[in-house]
């Protein structure tokens, strides 16, 4: 029995030996994409500036992202002064992600450290200029499709914004998706040809690659893939919080509606006209209307939907957007929006 128990114990020794070696070997060793171009330097043109603001403000969501957002107010409006200085702590478990993930400074306080070329690597393979790997809930996959020329606008843009001091933490994953993150990067391969915008359809499908459509709006089965056969047919689920950003203690979710062109469930039935019109409510003097505070504790309904981000966008943009998503398979599925928290006494 004790000779047994010895080799049990050499046995367990073993696999945990092996086991803690396979994690060292990928959390040291991987990422593995290919070095920065060192020798890049983008010109900032006022063509660039202006594409740049553009893009990061209204279809990339960079604004969005990494500032700090008032989650309390209808709309989710940015906090004025906290413009792309990172840090906003409400992405963590509360949201049902694997941890706490705190979007980085963009302004050139922090990005004074990168070159051009590393500026390039981290945003489409999503690694950083220390061989760490982002978290991909920022969408590197996403943004490796942009051209070349976009990419570089939204670089520009953001090395022109004023610097802001704030120095953001590191995440804190949990196990075992800290060491998964390492094997997730990849060489994001040429930049894609430019698209014409007068070519509809593609540029639509272009920017709803850019603007992270699918993200939000197609759902993910238990290994966090997209589900075969369900692409943009809505139903991810989000915790509904409380005024103090905390999950409601009467429970309550919040789902992502399905955008196919399914007449009875998504939206097969809406013209252009309609489409436009919901962006339009966000915009000029209608915007001020539609930013109320909320009464989470209440159960107030909050869309999920950043209105107010992609309003930005041009009419023409949208349109092709609109004629993009008619052509994808449309999806018979049936989402209920908000299912809201009970009332506590």
């Amino acid at each position: 029995m004790r000779r047994l128990l010895k080799w049990a114990v050499v046995f367990l020794g073993s696999v945990s030996m092996i086991a803690g070696g396979a994690v060292l070997y990928v959390v040291s060793a991987l990422p593995r994409v290919a070095a920065a171009d060192q020798t890049l330097t983008i010109e900032p043109t006022p063509g660039r500036l202006q594409r740049g603001e553009y893009l990061a403000n209204h279809v990339a969501g960079c604004a969005a992202c990494h500032s700090i957002r008032d989650w309390t107010v209808n709309g989710q409006p940015i906090k004025p002064g906290t413009e792309f200085q990172g840090g906003d702590p409400t992405f963590d478990e509360r949201i049902g992600l694997p941890g706490q993930v705190y979007p980085k400074n963009l302004t050139p306080y922090n990005l004074k450290q990168y070159s051009d070329g590393e500026l390039v690597r981290v945003i489409r393979t999503g690694v950083r200029r220390d061989g760490q790997p982002l978290f991909p809930m920022m969408p590197y996959p996403a943004f490796a499709s942009m051209t070349q020329e976009d990419l570089y606008s939204v670089i520009a843009y953001l090395r022109s914004l004023p610097p802001k001091v704030n120095d953001v933490p590191e995440h804190r994953l949990q196990w075992p998706l800290n060491v998964i993150v390492h094997t997730i990067p990849k060489d994001a391969g040429p930049f894609p040809l430019p698209i014409d915008p007068a070519n509809a359809v593609a540029y639509g499908q272009y920017l709803v690659k850019m603007a992270s459509c699918t993200d939000c709006h197609t759902p993910l089965d238990s290994q966090n893939k997209p589900v075969a056969g369900m692409y943009l047919a809505g139903g991810l689920e989000l915790p509904y919080l409380n005024s103090k950003l905390q999950r409601h203690p009467g429970g309550g979710v919040m789902r992502v509606p399905n955008i196919t062109p399914d007449p009875t469930t998504g939206i097969g039935s809406w013209t252009k006209e309609a489409f436009l019109a919901r962006f339009a409510d966000w915009r000029g003097d209608r915007l001020a209307a539609k930013y109320v505070r909320l009464d989470l504790d209440k159960g107030d309904y909050m869309p999920i939907m950043p209105y107010a981000r992609f309003a930005g966008m041009t009419d023409a943009d949208l349109g092709a957007i609109y004629d993009y998503l008619r052509t994808v398979p449309a999806v018979n599925h049936g989402v209920v929006r908000f299912d809201p928290p009970k009332r506590m006494e």
